[in-house]
């Protein structure tokens, strides 16, 4: 039976989430698991309130 695992890392801008997600996502890569990695960007400025 295959399991679904969903992950969601959410910060403000500059804190490093993407590149967390980007690591993660390579992990489980190499795990041998299938991924789907996504990246969103809103409106805020780098260092700002979300």
């Amino acid at each position: 039976m295959l399991e679904k695992t969903e992950i969601r890392i959410a910060g403000l801008g500059g804190q490093g989430v993407v590149l967390a997600g980007q690591l993660l996502a390579k992990a489980a890569v190499y795990d041998g698991k299938h991924v789907v990695q996504t990246q969103s960007y809103g409106a805020e400025a780098r260092g700002s309130a979300a």
